[in-house]
């Protein structure tokens, strides 16, 4: 198990974009931004649509990396390296993970329209994952 302090948990509870590397099909690097969620109890959250590029490379190769970093001075980041596990119970837990996120986002209003979009989204449609991580790198702190 990783040990992460808590200013490092506190950090990654900021409203900064992340950046997730994916291994495509010849094996090279991909990167997309996307949105995290963390806490203590359900460690780093994310989703996407199945559809998505990013979980294809997934479902081949669930090896991860994702980086956040704050561009604002005393620029640090964390990175973090691990592989991807689907979260189980998506049905109970997709909507309010996606209402914390983007509520964090967005903002309070413009955050709630964009949480009902997912209020009855198809399980098949879009899946929760986390990151289980193998190592943490931190700078700045």
């Amino acid at each position: 198990m990783v040990h992460i302090t808590a200013e490092v948990q506190e950090f990654l509870k900021k409203p900064l974009i992340s950046t997730l590397a994916t291994i495509d099909e010849s094996g090279a690097p991909r990167t997309r931004a996307i949105w995290h969620d963390w806490s203590s109890e359900q460690g780093l959250l994310l989703f996407t649509h199945t559809s998505s590029t990013k979980w294809q490379h997934i479902l081949r190769d669930p090896r991860v990396s994702l980086c956040v970093d704050d561009s604002e001075t005393p620029y640090r980041s964390v990175t973090v390296d691990g592989h991807v596990e689907t979260v189980t119970n998506q049905s109970s837990l997709l909507f309010p993970t996606v209402s914390r996120m983007s509520r964090k986002y967005y903002g309070l209003e413009e955050g709630a329209q964009f949480a009902e979009t997912y209020r009855n989204v198809d399980d098949c449609a879009v899946v929760l994952f986390r990151i289980t991580i193998d190592r943490i790198t931190v700078q700045g702190f």
